[in-house]
């Protein structure tokens, strides 16, 4: 992976169009929790083993249609993060009964990032950045959301209801948490690719 992309340009100010810095990290963040929320609201109860793939496929799509790399950009990004969703979901479980919470958001962090990191690797520069930033989202994303489940659930008492309403509102939280740490890296790597792709303009006679 080249690493030659972590540098300082990508921490200057850039105004990638078509969006302002402020109002891509709203969208970003908005349609994050909206792809959760809507998935979260369409898994029938009696199926939950497809909520990675619903909720990968949703978040995906609404987060690649951000990103104006064309149909197929859209399409590869919806597939690299249902992949990842879907392995993170069957190696967190395992990592949270050996180790912790925040580890387990960790690894389902660096497992997200880093495939979708090696599809983008090619069309959007810094995607070792990205992996990084996922990883640190994960582990704050998913320790803290699970923190405010527990501390709910005690609220309100372990009724059926109660946890099927504080499951749902804590997974949309620790997407949103995420999207919240990420929306504005993804921003200045776009920025990036956006100002090597731009010509410079001819030099004045």
């Amino acid at each position: 992976m080249n690493f030659s992309a972590l540098n300082r340009p990508l921490f200057l100010a850039a105004n990638y169009p078509p969006h302002r810095a402020w109002k891509f990290y709203s969208l970003w963040v908005g349609l994050t929790v909206l792809g959760c929320g809507l998935a979260i609201i369409s898994i029938p109860a009696e199926q939950p083993r497809i909520t990675p793939y619903v909720l990968g496929a949703a978040v995906g799509l609404l987060q690649g249609s951000m990103l104006r790399l064309g149909a197929s950009g859209t399409v590869r990004w919806t597939l690299a993060t249902m992949l990842g969703v879907v392995l993170s979901s069957m190696v967190r479980p395992y990592v949270a009964f050996h180790s912790s919470l925040i580890m387990s958001g960790a690894v389902g962090g660096i497992i997200i990032g880093g495939i979708q990191g090696l599809v983008f690797y090619t069309q959007i520069p810094g995607m070792a950045w990205w992996a990084l930033v996922q990883v640190i989202s994960g582990a704050v994303s998913w320790g803290l959301g699970w923190f405010i489940l527990g501390s709910v659930s005690r609220a309100i008492g372990h009724t059926p209801t109660g946890l099927v309403l504080t499951s749902s509102v804590a997974i949309d939280m620790m997407w949103g948490i995420s999207a919240t740490i990420t929306g504005m890296v993804m921003y200045r790597l776009l920025a990036l690719r956006h100002g090597r792709r731009t010509p410079l303009p001819p030099p004045e006679s």
